[in-house]
């Protein structure tokens, strides 16, 4: 039985008790009858400071709200990830895969390339946000099936294209 990495809208539409994804984390969360294994979900710190970050921006902070969504957090018992020099080397190797099949060809040059050390553009700009980068990178490293519903068509080519095994999973449909 895998274990699971949330991402942020993942972690949002549970918040908002989306009947999909609290089926699925029931699934998850039943014992293997044969093993007796339960899947451990996870969520990234990258994930936890999304959702921070909405929280303090939004037109009318909700406080009440915030302190649910940390409650939430603490009962579902998602254990929160730290980025590590493992997560950072993922990170690197598939934004490289990136910046390598998606950068327009001018950019790849030899003299345009020892710029990217300098000023390396950003995930944005090879289409994927920075954020999905990350975490698809720690989801990558710690060998956990991301579940996200994020359309990320250039993001899910290269994470194929450099870890053919990776799994990736929506459970809002």
């Amino acid at each position: 039985m895998p274990d699971y990495l949330l991402d942020t809208n993942i972690v949002r539409y549970w918040y908002d008790e989306h009947a999909n994804v609290l089926s699925r984390i029931d699934t998850v969360r039943r014992p293997d009858p044969q093993t007796h294994y339960t899947s451990r979900l996870f969520t990234s710190a990258v994930t936890r400071g999304e959702i921070e970050y909405g929280h303090r921006v939004a037109p009318e902070p909700d406080p009440v709200r915030q302190a649910e969504y940390l409650r939430f957090m603490e009962a579902q018992q998602l254990e929160v990830l730290e980025i590590d020099r493992h997560t950072a080397d993922a990170y690197g190797r598939l934004k490289a895969w990136l910046f390598n099949h998606r950068a327009p060809r001018i950019d790849r040059s030899k003299a345009k390339r020892a710029e990217e050390l300098v000023r390396p553009r950003a995930a944005r700009e090879l289409g994927v946000g920075e954020n999905d980068l990350w975490i698809a990178a720690q989801a990558v490293t710690l060998n956990l099936v991301l579940v996200t519903h994020d359309k990320l068509a250039n993001l899910r080519e290269a994470l194929l294209a450099e870890y053919p095994h990776f799994q990736l999973e929506d459970w809002t449909g």
